[in-house]
């Protein structure tokens, strides 16, 4: 009897394979296409790039859960709360806007809780210290003090997809990216545990191997790209995958699948080719 624990080299080669053809622009392109992405476009350019905009997303991040898969719905009301507010110019006008914004209904979901984990961040040292060091440190530190800040460990979801915000945040400002490790783990989710599966990686949806799973992909993805790719990267294709194919038949996901690809600019060989490595189980 196979373990289910145990990851399928050979569909981890195939999905790495179908990402390598899509070369690093091609890979880079889902980045702009997630739901953040937009909202700290928009915001970013309402309130200009500084620091407090980036703790903004930050803590955003950490309280992107529970959503019922509705980040677009999530991101969309931060999106209306920062922009009824005067300015994003202060630590208060941060906690300001965070208030209002978890009285969405999309944070409904275990509210307490995350009133609780933004509290932490602003009734400690966190925001303080975020606001002044933020530009000066490596980025892998901002991820060590945020896990110490909701005493979590790095690894777990939210604590790294706040750092992927902090990366898209680099990349709105700068048009680069934050030098986070390529290791970095993927924010292990719905999604994430959903492609694992269609595309044959696991046979459980137990986090850690879901984690080891795409940390296999990415080492085989980078062992072929001339530039480095980060599973923050790798977690774009991903997460928007697993929306289509949650929705869909698999013969439908496939073709959903290649449409939104192709939209990105992707060519309908790779686009093809991709759709059916995400999608060999149902």
């Amino acid at each position: 009897m196979t373990d289910s624990r145990t990851l399928n080299q050979k569909r981890i080669d195939a999905v790495a394979d179908a990402m390598v053809d899509l070369g690093y622009d091609g890979i880079t392109r889902f980045d702009r296409v997630e739901p953040e992405y937009r909202v700290l476009m928009t915001i970013r350019e309402s309130y200009d790039a500084n620091d407090h905009v980036y703790l903004l997303g930050v803590c955003a991040g950490i309280v992107d859960y529970q959503l019922l898969g509705d980040a677009q719905r999530f991101w969309a009301a931060l999106e209306e709360v920062t922009l009824e507010h005067d300015q994003v110019d202060s630590i208060d006008d941060v906690q300001a806007i965070l208030g209002a914004f978890m009285d969405a209904s999309v944070n409904q979901r275990l509210n307490q809780q995350k009133r609780l984990r933004l509290s932490k961040l602003f009734e400690g040292s966190f925001a303080e210290w975020f606001v002044e060091n933020h530009t000066t440190v490596p980025p892998v530190r901002i991820w060590e003090e945020l896990a110490t800040a909701l005493d979590n460990q790095m690894h777990k979801k939210t604590i790294v997809f706040a750092m992927k915000v902090y990366d898209i945040l680099s990349l709105v400002e700068t048009g680069e990216y934050a030098s986070f490790p390529t290791d970095i783990p993927i924010p292990c989710d719905l999604q994430v545990e959903r492609v694992a599966g269609t595309a044959g990686l696991v046979e459980t949806d137990d986090s850690d191997v879901v984690i080891d799973a795409w940390a296999a992909v990415a080492d085989a993805v980078n062992e072929e790209l001339e530039t480095p790719v980060s599973l923050l990267r790798i977690d774009s294709i991903v997460w928007q995958a697993g929306q289509i194919i949650g929705e869909s038949d698999q013969a439908s996901a496939r073709r959903k699948l290649v449409d939104h690809f192709k939209e990105l600019g992707i060519e309908r060989e790779q686009a093809d080719s991709l759709a059916a490595e995400l999608t060999v189980e149902r």
